[in-house]
C-alpha cells in the first residue's frame, strides 16, 4: 500500500504545480501588458522579450556556429617545404604519398645530377628503413624512411656538424611518422590506399622485380608476417621478391611445379603447407620451420593465374579481419604483376640474344654510346675484349648446328661467370662475343681477358655423353691508352682479336 500512496501523492503535487505555473504566466502576461500601455518605448520592447520567453521563441545555440573557418589544411608538400626552409637546405625529396612524389626546393643552386642522387637516396631509404648522411661536394644529403614512405633533404656546403645532420634527420622522421599517420587515417578502406599505392607504383615505370617488392612489402604490413611473391615464368613459378623479414636467398629460385606453390597456382585455389613440409617445395635452403610453413594465394589477371602471394607461418582465417585488406591487395597485385611482366618480356627481346641469354648487340651498342656521354669531362678508363670460338665452323659441320648452339651457351656461362656485376656481356655475332669493363683500366682488363681465355679452354664441355675442348681467341683494347679515343674502341679490339687468331688462336693479343 505504501508505494500506491506515493504515486496518488506525487500526481497531486505535479498538477498543483501545473496550476501554480498556468496562473503566474496568466499574471505575468497581464502585467507585461499593463506595462507596455503605460510605459516608453524601452517598455514596448521589454513587452516584446517577455512574450517571447512566454510563448518559448528562443535562438538555438550551437557551438562554433558563429566560429570564423580557418584556412584549409596545409598539403604535405607545404609542410615538407615549410620542413626544408627550417633547416636552411637547399632541396628536398619525399617519396611514398598516395598523391605522388614530392620534390622542393631545387633551382639553379641544384644540379640535374644532384636531384636524380638525392631522389634515389630517398627511394633507397624508403626501402631498407635507415638513415643515409652522404657528404658530397654540392652539399650533404640526409634521407630517412619508414616503408613505403621516405623523405630527405640536400644540406648546402660540406662543413655541416653531426648536430645538424642529426637535427635534420630527426626532424625528417618525425614528418615520415605524421605522413604516415595522416594516411592510414583516410576515409576509406585502408586495402583501397594500398591498391591506390600499388597502382602508382605500377604505373610509374617501376621494374617487374621493383612492383613485386613494392607488394610483398605491403602484403607484409598487412599480415604481420613475411611475404613472397612468386611469378609464374615459363610454366615454372619462380620467386621475384621476398619481403623485408624474409630470406634473400629465395629470391630468383625455380620451384617445383609439385610444390605447395606451384599446386596453387596449378589449381587456382590457395594451398596450405603440410606439417612439416617446405611451401616452396624440396630443395630450398634450409630455414627455421616457422619460414618452411605457409600458405600460397594464387593471383589471377582475369582467368588466367600469373603469379602467387605466399604468406609465411601458420595459416591465416579466411573470416579474419586482416584478410580483408590482403584480398583486395591480391585483386590488385594480378594485373598489375602481368602487365609489367608482359612489358619486362618485351624488354628483355629486345636487348637478349634468344640463344645465350646475354646481351644482344643493340644492347651493346647502347652502353658504349651511353659511357661515351656520360658528361661533358673526360670519361673514366674502360677495356674492350672481343672473343672468338676457334674452329667454329669445323665444330658445326662435324657435330652439327645444335651441338654449335650448345656450345655457345657454355661460352656465354663461362664469360658470365668470369666478370663482374657492372661488366657487360653480349653476343655480337654469330660466334663472337663482347665483354665491357667500364671503369677498368688496361692492365686488370688483361688480366680479365687471360681469365677467360683459361677458364673456357680449362673447361670440358660435354655433348651426348662424349667431352670436348672449346678455345676461344681474345682482343683486347682500352682507353684512354693507348687509344685515346673511345670511338676507335670497337675498332681496336677488332684488330687486336684478328691478330690473335693469326698467331695461333687460344690466346690474348693487346691493341
Amino acid at each position: 500500500m505504501a508505494p500506491r500512496r506515493l504515486r496518488v501523492a506525487s500526481t497531486i503535487r505535479k498538477t498543483a504545480r501545473g496550476w501554480i505555473a498556468l496562473v503566474l504566466q496568466g499574471l505575468g502576461a497581464a502585467a507585461v501588458a499593463v506595462a507596455a500601455w503605460r510605459g516608453s518605448p524601452w517598455a514596448w520592447l521589454a513587452a516584446a522579450g517577455g512574450a517571447a520567453a512566454l510563448f518559448g521563441w528562443t535562438i538555438r545555440f550551437r557551438p562554433g556556429r558563429f566560429r570564423r573557418r580557418g584556412p584549409p589544411p596545409l598539403s604535405f608538400r607545404e609542410v615538407f617545404d615549410f620542413l626544408r626552409q627550417a633547416q636552411g637546405a637547399l632541396a628536398g625529396w619525399v617519396v611514398g604519398p598516395v598523391d605522388g612524389a614530392i620534390d622542393v626546393g631545387g633551382g639553379p643552386d641544384v644540379s640535374p645530377d644532384s636531384q636524380r642522387r638525392g631522389s634515389a637516396l630517398v627511394q633507397l631509404a624508403s626501402v631498407d628503413g635507415r638513415l643515409h648522411v652522404s657528404r658530397d661536394p654540392e652539399g650533404t644529403y640526409i634521407a630517412v624512411g619508414d616503408f613505403p614512405y621516405g623523405a630527405g633533404l640536400l644540406l648546402g656546403g660540406q662543413g655541416q656538424t653531426v648536430e645538424t645532420t642529426d637535427a635534420a634527420a630527426a626532424a625528417l622522421r618525425r614528418f615520415v611518422a605524421g605522413m604516415r599517420l595522416a594516411e592510414d587515417h583516410v576515409e576509406g578502406h585502408r586495402a583501397q590506399l594500398l591498391g591506390r599505392r600499388l597502382a602508382r607504383v605500377a604505373g610509374g615505370a617501376q621494374t617487374l622485380e621493383g612492383i613485386a617488392r613494392i607488394a610483398a612489402e605491403l602484403a607484409q604490413q598487412l599480415g604481420q608476417r613475411t611475404a613472397v611473391v612468386v611469378l609464374s615464368s615459363n610454366d615454372e613459378p619462380r620467386v621475384l621478391a621476398v619481403s623485408g623479414s624474409g630470406d634473400p636467398r629465395l629470391v630468383g629460385l625455380t620451384l617445383r611445379t609439385d610444390s605447395p606453390v606451384g599446386q596453387a597456382m596449378a589449381t587456382g585455389v590457395p594451398v596450405v603447407a603440410a606439417r612439416g613440409q617446405d611451401v616452396f617445395g624440396p630443395g630450398m635452403p634450409e630455414r627455421r620451420r616457422d619460414e618452411r610453413a605457409g600458405t600460397a594465394y594464387p593471383v589471377f589477371d582475369g582467368h588466367l593465374v600469373v603469379g602467387s602471394l605466399v604468406l609465411l607461418g601458420a595459416p591465416l582465417d579466411p573470416d579474419a579481419a586482416v584478410m580483408e585488406q590482403i584480398g583486395p591487395l591480391i585483386a590488385e597485385l594480378g594485373p598489375r604483376l602481368a602487365a609489367a611482366s608482359a612489358v619486362h618480356d618485351a624488354e628483355q627481346r629486345a636487348i637478349r640474344d634468344p640463344l645465350t641469354g646475354l646481351c644482344n648487340r643493340r644492347e651493346f651498342e647502347r652502353a658504349l654510346a651511353e659511357y661515351r656521354g656520360e658528361g661533358s669531362r673526360p670519361a673514366p678508363p674502360a677495356t674492350l675484349i672481343y672473343v672468338d670460338l676457334d674452329h667454329f665452323k669445323r665444330l658445326n659441320d662435324t657435330l652439327g648446328h645444335a651441338a654449335g648452339d650448345a656450345a655457345l651457351k657454355h661460352v656465354a656461362y663461362l664469360l658470365e661467370a668470369a666478370v663482374r656485376d657492372g661488366d657487360l656481356v653480349a653476343r655480337i655475332g654469330g660466334e663472337e662475343f663482347a665483354v665491357w669493363l667500364p671503369r677498368t683500366a688496361v692492365a686488370p682488363g688483361m688480366e680479365v681477358a687471360q681469365r677467360i681465355r683459361e677458364s673456357i679452354a680449362g673447361s670440358t664441355w660435354m655433348w651426348r655423353s662424349s667431352p670436348y675442348i672449346v678455345t676461344t681467341s681474345c682482343g683486347v683494347a682500352a682507353y684512354p691508352e693507348p687509344i685515346g679515343d673511345l670511338m676507335n674502341l670497337q675498332a681496336a679490339a677488332d684488330a687486336a682479336l684478328y691478330r690473335a687468331k693469326q698467331e695461333g688462336r687460344n690466346r690474348v693479343e693487346r691493341a
